[in-house]
């Protein structure tokens, strides 16, 4: 049996620290919200102009590029953890620096439209992962970063997150490349 749409996740089921990300995702159909921002946010950011690319709005800020990537590399981090949770692996994940990341990235070399492109394909990938998940499944979860996560805190994690860095993205950098 599968569920499209996983209930809210509790307050314990996630670091308190992801509360204004869960805050962000709709408490309904989160799946299909998913796919939606994902090819929403892919669109927008594969449409900007390629000035925005390595702007960043104030010294040591990431650049667009950078931004996106980050939101891409946590989209896939997070798909391992649900991934290493549901297969019943119990070691604890390692937590992720993302601002090593982002300097290791190379983004501003990639392009916009090709970071949208991959944002979108990790999505789907990851919608695709959780479309297919029962009860049980989502109920499910482990260690990572030190603390405790469900996967059916991921789903919802991942949903404000980028919605969170979407935010950003227009209230600090849009416009200003020019």
């Amino acid at each position: 049996m599968s569920i499209l749409d996983p209930k809210q996740p509790s307050a314990g089921e996630y670091p308190s620290y992801y509360a204004p990300y869960v805050a962000l995702a709709p408490t309904s159909n989160l799946i299909e919200a998913l796919e939606e921002q994902g090819r929403a946010l892919s669109q927008r950011w594969s449409e900007l102009p390629a000035a925005a690319c390595a702007f960043a709005y104030a010294e040591g800020k990431w650049s667009v590029a950078e931004l996106i990537e980050h939101v891409v590399d946590i989209e896939r981090v997070f798909s391992y953890r649900a991934m290493c949770f549901l297969r019943g692996l119990s070691d604890e994940q390692p937590g992720v620096d993302q601002n090593i990341m982002a300097a290791n990235s190379a983004a501003n070399e990639r392009g916009l439209a090709s970071l949208g492109a991959e944002f979108l394909h990790q999505r789907l990938s990851n919608v695709e992962l959780f479309r297919h998940l029962d009860e049980s499944q989502y109920d499910r979860g482990g260690r990572a970063s030190g603390v405790e996560f469900s996967v059916r805190s991921i789903p919802s994690i991942l949903y404000g997150h980028a919605a969170h860095h979407d935010a950003v993205l227009e209230e600090r950098y849009a416009g200003k490349w020019a």
